[in-house]
């Protein structure tokens, strides 16, 4: 998995690879980054080619973050993989979509 944090107010965490146990690590390390400089945050998914339980519980710990700073977390583009995750286990509805920058 590749990360790639742009600050900015969102931060924005453009996400490649397979989002799993190995590949998780960089991804929180940017979410806590990117959220401690500014509460609302963008993840850019279009490039996940795997995603598993692991990946969504790094998605829904970075919303629980943004929350407490009374901020949100958008998912731009995500890949077929990421939504059939989300759909599969009904966390599509804590995840506003977003289609472009």
């Amino acid at each position: 998995m590749t990360v790639t944090l742009h600050n900015g107010r969102p931060g924005v965490i453009v996400v490649t690879g397979e989002g799993d146990l190995v590949g998780v690590g960089p991804l929180s390390e940017a979410v806590d980054h990117a959220l401690s400089q500014h509460p609302h945050l963008v993840l850019d998914l279009a490039g996940v080619t795997f995603a598993d339980s692991t990946f969504l519980n790094t998605l829904l710990r970075a919303r629980l973050l943004a929350q407490e700073n009374e901020g949100s977390v958008h998912l731009l583009a995500p890949s077929t993989v990421v939504r059939h995750l989300l759909k599969l286990t009904g966390a599509e509805l804590f995840f506003p979509v977003l289609t472009s920058e």
